[in-house]
């Protein structure tokens, strides 16, 4: 589901996430802009291997992990509360609950689920003694977290970074100095690329993407 609507880009009713990016009738239907901007989120989503906006009515959800036989497991997407972790041998098709003594958790993401705490991207588990596997299991799917996972709310950096990509895919044809990958001018050559805004706020909100167990 997109974070912003085309709506966002109008003089009228523009957001401030959207502020010195109005878009007219002239640059697109409306129809058109959501179609541009819910394609942008998947792009922004992938490039930053995260999801910003929480399941219909924040439900919980079941994630299947991969485990490395190691006592730190890191977590495929943020964590904002866990009700159950359970564990399998990778030969066995049976989860055993995990008491919650039996890990510990470190998150991304304040209480609320708005905001990263001191800038971190990853969440683990670390296992403690009480464990049944001692260690969080070799393979694949071995472990089953059930929780809430993903943001509570979709940070205002990330509208402002979909509004940015938006904008330069529907007006960079017609502004040549957006497509410029090089200019020379008398005193210097000029490199391009994407604004510093953008960089800045994806290096932020980068996460690595899980590695999948391959035995």
């Amino acid at each position: 589901m997109a974070y912003i609507a085309a709506a966002d880009f109008r003089e009228r009713t523009v957001k401030p996430y959207c502020a010195n990016l109005i878009l007219g009738e002239t640059d697109g239907t409306d129809a058109y802009l959501d179609l541009v901007i819910a394609q942008v989120v998947t792009q922004v989503e992938l490039d930053l291997a995260d999801d910003f906006e929480p399941p219909g009515g924040d439900a919980d959800e079941a994630i299947d992990v991969d485990g490395w036989g190691t006592t730190r497991l890191y977590a495929p997407r943020r964590v904002r509360s866990l009700t159950t972790v359970q564990t399998r041998l990778a030969w066995l098709t049976t989860y055993v609950t995990e008491a919650s003594t039996s890990y510990r958790i470190k998150k991304s993401l304040n209480a609320a689920g708005t905001a990263m705490v001191d800038g971190s991207t990853s969440d683990w588990l670390d296992a403690l003694s009480g464990l049944s596997t001692g260690v969080w299991p070799s393979g694949a799917g071995t472990v089953k977290l059930t929780g809430k996972f993903g943001w509570a709310a979709v940070p205002d950096d990330i509208k402002r970074l979909v509004a940015l990509k938006v904008y330069d895919q529907i007006k960079g044809n017609s502004d040549p100095l957006s497509r410029i990958v090089q200019r020379q001018t008398l005193d210097a050559t000029i490199t391009y690329g994407p604004s510093s805004e953008v960089t800045d706020i994806s290096n932020r909100y980068r996460r690595s993407p899980a590695l999948a167990y391959i035995g």
